[in-house]
């Protein structure tokens, strides 16, 4: 039996990055990770206003707390090491 076709077709889109971007969204892939998918998951999450939380690790979250000014830098250091030990259980 023939596949499915998709109703919504993938079009080629080829468009130019500086290098040093490339370079950054190639360090955070795995090599089984698809440049395609991560770019659209990106372009999907600025056109309905939505952040993927989940994606960004802990200690990134807790650097941006630190940043704003609701936590000290001592609480950091503790959550920091708490995130690290959770991590490591999982």
């Amino acid at each position: 039996m023939p596949r499915q076709r998709s109703r919504d077709k993938v079009v080629p889109v080829s468009i130019g990055l500086p290098i040093s971007l490339m370079m950054r969204l190639d360090s955070e892939l795995n090599w089984n990770q698809s440049r395609s998918k991560y770019v659209k998951s990106a372009i999907l999450q600025k056109l309905e206003n939505h952040f993927d939380f989940g994606s960004v690790p802990s200690k990134q979250l807790l650097g941006m707390i630190l940043n704003r000014g609701i936590i000290e830098y001592e609480m950091y250091l503790i959550l920091v090491k708490r995130a690290e030990e959770i991590e490591e259980q999982q």
